[in-house]
């Protein structure tokens, strides 16, 4: 009877629970809107105090509610919502998923009445939310006009916050550079770019926003440590899946000539695989992280770093050693990476004009094999890795046929309507001597008169128009010439 007795009365205390409703809370888990327009950070200013729906039990493991509670749990920065005092457990869930016990559904409400025993209530508490409590994408949209998007889009390198804001956020950059900092772990200083990636040394000028003004940092990837001066160089983690991928391609004894080899995301990784390697890259800070990255992951025996032109590298480096490989009778693919997207197609000139026919044929007894990056700009229904293809066989003068073509690869969305794409192509002797009939140019419909600017989770801000300007550019050129 004391049993009984004792569920009659938690049910009607579930009763007296269905009826409550917490509709109001919703619009209070917001920062105070005093923040509006704030341009100088108050963190005292985030103060808040809210009412959340909870569950208190007592003589219970958390682990036994846990499993059953865990979706319903009020999830907040900094903020513990299975809170144990005494023997008492007090659960505090999300007044967006929870404003009655009817919420819980059928199955949850009994498997919590058969816990009568340690089950006391359910009701709402006030709860002191701070500045450490609410997210940054909260913070932000309370923070900025509610005409102007929030920056949500960044890159970590190291201990580097990366952002691209647009012109609307700079009244606020200092404020959002502050948000960042004291929300994205492992963060100690932030900077956005504040021009296009310069297209000779591939680095852009940026600014601090907030932190330290150190832009020296270690990043790690696949296993290997790269050091570089953010400031000088160019790096994006966004890459790191496509550097894995293309050196999965090589293999032992195999050759890697990196005409544009960055800080060696390429470079370091194929020479640990027994590949050899020659790296080069023009910007003199590149070649001096280049360099520190090789003695860093020792691999320094196995390559040998170049600071030239990537015209120059091609004509004297890559040839000579070529043909010595040839003369050799030396064993081995032999890969050409030309990871700049922005231009390198203007680089395939080279390969036509640097051999006479006799080192033509000796060379082509087994063709090396060009991985180059370049941009198109895509319209919806049209396939970005045949609009690749035909940017490198217009530049080629040469189609690439089945026997020719080794690989397309879509890389990664730069833009609503700008991909990168990676076109690899065997060296085969018709391009070489050029003895394919002058093809008539690839018309490629991609109207061009409107350059898209959208701020996508997955593109890089000022990279994203430059990158859309160059593609523009390419396939103007090609209608014009058609």
């Amino acid at each position: 009877m004391i049993v009984s007795g004792r569920l009659n009365e938690i049910t009607r205390r579930f009763l007296r629970a269905q009826y409550c409703s917490y509709a109001k809370m919703t619009s209070l888990l917001v920062p105070p809107e005093s923040v509006r327009g704030m341009t100088r950070l108050d963190r005292d200013a985030f103060t808040k105090t809210v009412e959340l729906p909870y569950l208190r039990f007592h003589d219970i493991k958390p682990s036994e509610i846990l499993p059953i509670m865990k979706k319903y749990l009020f999830k907040s920065r900094r903020f513990k919502p299975v809170q144990n005092a005494d023997d008492k457990t007090v659960i505090y869930l999300d007044p967006n998923l929870i404003t009655s016990l009817d919420d819980l559904g059928a199955s949850i409400k009994k498997q919590l009445l058969e816990m009568y025993e340690q089950f006391e209530e359910f009701g709402t508490a006030k709860v002191t939310l701070t500045y450490d409590n609410w997210q940054p994408h909260d913070m932000l949209r309370a923070i900025l006009p509610e005409e102007i998007e929030v920056p949500t889009s960044f890159s970590l390198i190291g201990h580097i916050v990366h952002l691209n804001l647009r012109d609307a956020h700079l009244p606020y950059k200092n404020i959002i550079g502050e948000v960042y900092l004291d929300t994205v772990p492992s963060a100690r200083t932030v900077v956005n770019k504040t021009n296009a990636i310069d297209t000779t040394f591939r680095n852009f000028t940026m600014e601090i926003l907030a932190g330290d003004k150190d832009t020296v940092t270690t990043v790690k990837e696949h296993g290997f440590t790269y050091e570089l001066d953010f400031s000088q160089v160019y790096w994006n983690t966004r890459l790191s899946t496509e550097h894995h991928n293309l050196v999965m391609l090589m293999k032992p004894k195999d050759v890697l000539y990196d005409v544009f080899a960055g800080i060696g995301p390429f470079a370091v990784p194929a020479a640990r695989k027994g590949v050899k390697v020659f790296a080069n890259d023009l910007n003199p800070e590149s070649y001096k992280w280049l360099q520190r990255n090789m003695i860093i992951n020792k691999v320094k025996n196995n390559v040998k770093c170049f600071n030239m032109d990537g015209r120059e590298f091609l004509t004297t480096v890559f040839k000579d050693d070529l043909l010595n490989r040839r003369a050799n009778n030396e064993i081995g693919t032999e890969h050409i990476v030309m990871n700049l997207p922005a231009v390198a197609v203007d680089f395939l000139d080279v390969f036509f004009e640097s051999f006479n026919r006799d080192e033509i044929k000796r060379i082509c007894l087994r063709s090396p094999i060009v991985h180059l990056y370049c941009f198109v700009k895509a319209n919806k229904g049209q396939d970005a890795c045949k609009l690749g293809q035909e940017l490198v066989e217009r530049k080629l003068g040469s189609m690439l046929n089945s026997d020719c073509l080794f690989e397309l690869r879509h890389v990664r969305n730069v833009s609503t309507s700008v991909e990168m794409i990676r076109v690899s192509f065997r060296l085969h002797e018709n391009i070489l001597k050029g003895e394919e009939p002058a093809m008539k140019k690839l018309k490629v419909d991609n109207n061009f008169d409107v350059i898209v600017r959208d701020n996508v989770p997955e593109n890089d801000g000022q990279e994203e128009e430059y990158a859309e300007k160059t593609a523009e550019q390419e396939c103007v050129q090609s209608s014009e010439s058609s």
